[in-house]
């Protein structure tokens, strides 16, 4: 009888979309062996490189477009089997990955627009597999890294590459977002006095583009001295007390150290 297929699928996406060199695979009935079955995407006939007769493998041929799939048996008992359709999809491409900074050990969605994303299936931060929002526009796709260990040392953030894998292949942006150990306050000096005194803050991982110091949920005035220190202004608003002292990066808020007012 006739071959019949009932379904393809292309890896690693398993969709029927797929590009240049990945593994089509047909199922079907009377799918004939490697030697007397050809497997036909649109007009390019390829020699199967696997076959039981009812699955068939074959590495994809370059195409554009939705192209036919059907299969071709030799010999008696043989024919030409219905078609189903299959969609060649170009290339990916990433322009910009969206925040650059975040935290080592709790990092936010991260934004990759670029073009050809609609079929994105898996995203990775240096090859590590992130948390995919299912895409839903060809321009940009989101996703969220896993966390990492803090590198507990200078410079105090990690570079990672993304990579956005779609039907239609890979494309991999190198050192793509930073990712940040959490700021530690060690120290202040000194730990008491009123609104304006000069307070040495020694710690760790002060470091990021966004860098904020609060006395009390007040934002206060500050000079990076180094990524260990800063000298901070106590400023005006607090109650006198003892107030929560807080370094905040892209690596998170620290815990609270305590400065007093007096």
């Amino acid at each position: 009888m006739a071959p019949v297929l009932t379904s393809i699928s292309v890896a690693p996406q398993n969709t029927n979309q797929g590009s240049y060199g990945q593994t089509l695979t047909v199922n079907g009935t009377g799918l004939g062996t490697i030697a007397t079955a050809t497997i036909r995407v649109g007009a390019k006939s390829i020699t199967p490189a696997t076959n039981t007769g009812t699955v068939a493998t074959c590495v994809l041929p370059s195409g554009c477009g939705q192209v036919s799939v059907n299969v071709v048996v030799s010999g008696a008992g043989g024919g030409t089997s219905n078609a189903l359709p299959l969609y060649f999809i170009g290339s990916p491409f990433v322009a910009e990955v969206t925040p650059f900074e975040g935290s080592a050990t709790a990092p936010s969605a991260v934004t990759l627009a670029g073009e050809a994303l609609l079929t994105t299936n898996q995203v990775q931060f240096q090859g590590v597999t992130a948390t995919l929002t299912p895409p839903t526009s060809d321009t940009q796709v989101t996703a969220t890294p896993a966390a990492i260990a803090e590198l507990d040392a200078a410079p105090w953030f990690q570079l990672r590459s993304a990579s956005a894998r779609t039907a239609g292949g890979t494309f991999t942006v190198p050192n793509a977002v930073a990712l940040y150990d959490t700021p530690v306050i060690t120290d202040l000096e000194p730990d008491t006095g009123p609104a304006g005194t000069e307070v040495i803050i020694t710690g760790t991982a002060f470091v990021g583009s966004a860098i904020s110091v609060t006395f009390g949920g007040v934002d206060a005035d500050f000079t990076s001295m180094s990524d260990t220190q800063i000298l901070a202004t106590a400023p005006t608003g607090p109650i006198a007390g003892a107030q929560d002292v807080i370094v905040s990066s892209p690596g998170g808020d620290s815990v609270a150290a305590t400065f007093t007012y007096v």
